[in-house]
């Protein structure tokens, strides 16, 4: 598989993209036999040799983070309003990573990062059918029991029909509800979506799992590499393309 060079580099932990594209027209990047590396260039990770300053850079080595996002953060790179974003939690040499699925800005909850672009892919593309897990607290929602089979069934908003797996009331106290939500897609804010489509309104929307992939007491805006458990799931998903979570 051949990659843009700046990606190769990105990926490999040494600086971002655009860093990576100043080095490589300051001439600072070498590829095999003394070539001296141009903008467009790309590379196999797994024949080609790569030298920056000097320095080889070893075949690519996959990462996979779980980031704990509180609410008001963004799952961007940057924000024209200057609002704090996931990446000031993260220390500069894992800012190369990407997120797989995000979260609005007021959710929180788990976030996936990793520079794997097949599991990537793989956690996020619908015909995968990953499992969501979310707790969400309501107010106003009537009727919880015809949410529930309103939500199973599925709700027309627009083009979209936001449909949920299972939706379970997990506690009711002064017209707070707190259900739990099981996904499978995971449209554009769809959860909120729905609680709006039923009257209601969501107060605080928590996202705990992803697959076998869980947040495990992790605090809010602190982040952790997986566990043994969790890059077993990565080897399960890329083995099997039909994977489901039971």
């Amino acid at each position: 598989m051949r990659l843009r060079l700046q990606k190769f580099i990105a990926q490999a932990g040494i600086c971002s993209r655009r860093a990576a594209e100043v080095l490589i027209k300051e001439g600072r990047v070498v590829i095999n036999n003394g070539q001296i590396a141009q903008i467009g260039d790309s590379v196999d990770p797994s024949v080609d040799k790569v030298q920056v300053d000097g320095q080889h850079i070893g075949s690519l080595q996959e990462q996979y983070l779980i980031y704990h996002k509180p609410p008001k953060v963004m799952c961007s790179r940057g924000d024209t309003h200057g609002r704090h974003t996931l990446y000031d939690d993260l220390p500069s040499h894992l800012h190369h990573l990407f997120y797989a699925g995000r979260l609005d800005f007021l959710s929180e909850g788990l976030v996936v990062l990793t520079n794997d672009g097949h599991f990537k892919q793989q956690l996020t593309h619908p015909r995968f059918r990953i499992e969501k897990q979310y707790h969400v607290w309501v107010r106003g929602l009537q009727d919880p029991h015809s949410f529930r089979e309103f939500a199973r069934a599925g709700i027309r908003d627009g083009e979209d029909l936001l449909k949920a797996k299972r939706v379970s009331v997990i506690s009711q106290q002064k017209g707070l509800l707190q259900l739990e939500i099981i996904l499978e897609e995971g449209k554009y804010r769809e959860i909120r979506r729905m609680i709006h489509a039923a009257g209601a309104k969501v107060v605080r929307l928590l996202r705990l799992r992803v697959g076998d992939l869980s947040l495990r007491g992790l605090k809010p805006a602190r982040w952790r590499n997986f566990q043994a458990d969790e890059l077993n799931f990565v080897s399960r998903l890329n083995r099997d393309t039909s994977y489901k979570t039971q």
